[in-house]
C-alpha cells in the first residue's frame, strides 16, 4: 500500500511539474511573438534586438531566452 502511495505521489509531482515547466515557456512566448533568430550570446541578442526595434523592424518588446536544444545559444523572439 506504501508503495502504491509513494508511486502516485511521485507520478502527480512529475506531472505537475512538467505542466508548469510547460506554462511558463508558453507564457514567455506568448501570443504575438515569432522567432526571429539564434545567437552564440545573451549580449549578441540582445545587440540585435534592439537594433530591429531602433529600426523599427519590430516594436521594443523582444526576448532572449536560452535555446533548450543547445545549451549556449539564445533566441530572439520579437513582436511586430
Amino acid at each position: 500500500m506504501r508503495r502504491r502511495i509513494a508511486a502516485l505521489a511521485v507520478t502527480v509531482a512529475t506531472a505537475g511539474a512538467m505542466l508548469l515547466g510547460t506554462a511558463s515557456t508558453a507564457s514567455a512566448t506568448g501570443p504575438g511573438f515569432w522567432l526571429r533568430s539564434h545567437h552564440a550570446s545573451l549580449a549578441e541578442c540582445q545587440a540585435v534586438g534592439n537594433a530591429g526595434a531602433d529600426n523599427a523592424l519590430w516594436s521594443r518588446v523582444f526576448i532572449c531566452n536560452p535555446f533548450a536544444g543547445k545549451p549556449g545559444v539564445y533566441e530572439l523572439w520579437v513582436r511586430y
